[in-house]
C-alpha cells in the first residue's frame, strides 16, 4: 500500500503543461524603394533568421501550430555618411531594417508590434575611395537578426 501512495504522489507532483508550438505564417516584403523592393529572398532570409531566433530563445516550431507569426518588411536604406580631410577619409555605413510582427492565435490577431534593425561598419582610409553606395551582406545580416529578436522579444510569446 505504501509503495502504491508513493508513486501515486510521485505522479501527482508532476506538472503536466502543453507547450505552445510556433509557425512562420508569412514574410511579405513591402519594401517600396530601394534594391530590396520586392525583393524574395530577403522575405525567404528573414523567415529562416525568424525560425533560428525562436529555437535559440526556447520555443519550438511546429508545422500544424496555432500559434502563427506573421510579418511585414516595410524599410530597407544604407545610409552612407563620409568624412574627408586631405587624404584621409572616413565613411560610416548604416544599414537599417524595419519591420512589423504580428502573433495569430487560433486564426484571431493577438499583438503587433514594430522593431527597427541596425547594423553600422565605419571604415577608414588614406585614400578615396568610393563603392557607389553599395551595402554589405554581413551588415545586412546583422541588421536582419537584430529586428528578429527585437520582434520576438516585444511579442512576448509563451
Amino acid at each position: 500500500m505504501r509503495l502504491f501512495l508513493c508513486a501515486f504522489l510521485a505522479l501527482c507532483s508532476f506538472n503536466i503543461t502543453a507547450q505552445d508550438y510556433y509557425t512562420i505564417a508569412d514574410v511579405t516584403n513591402e519594401i517600396a524603394l530601394g534594391p530590396m523592393a520586392g525583393n524574395r529572398s530577403l522575405a525567404f532570409g528573414v523567415k529562416n533568421i525568424l525560425e533560428e531566433v525562436i529555437q535559440e530563445k526556447g520555443y519550438d516550431l511546429g508545422p500544424n501550430s496555432t500559434h502563427k507569426i506573421q510579418v511585414t518588411l516595410y524599410y530597407f536604406d544604407v545610409k552612407k555618411t563620409s568624412m574627408q580631410f586631405a587624404v584621409f577619409n572616413r565613411t560610416e555605413d548604416e544599414t537599417e531594417i524595419v519591420a512589423q510582427a504580428q502573433l495569430i492565435v487560433n486564426g484571431k490577431p493577438k499583438k503587433k508590434v514594430t522593431a527597427r534593425g541596425t547594423a553600422t561598419s565605419v571604415s577608414t582610409a588614406t585614400l578615396i575611395i568610393d563603392e557607389g553606395g553599395k551595402f554589405s551582406q554581413a551588415d545586412v545580416s546583422t541588421a536582419m537578426k537584430k529586428v528578429c529578436e527585437q520582434l520576438i522579444k516585444k511579442l512576448k510569446l509563451k
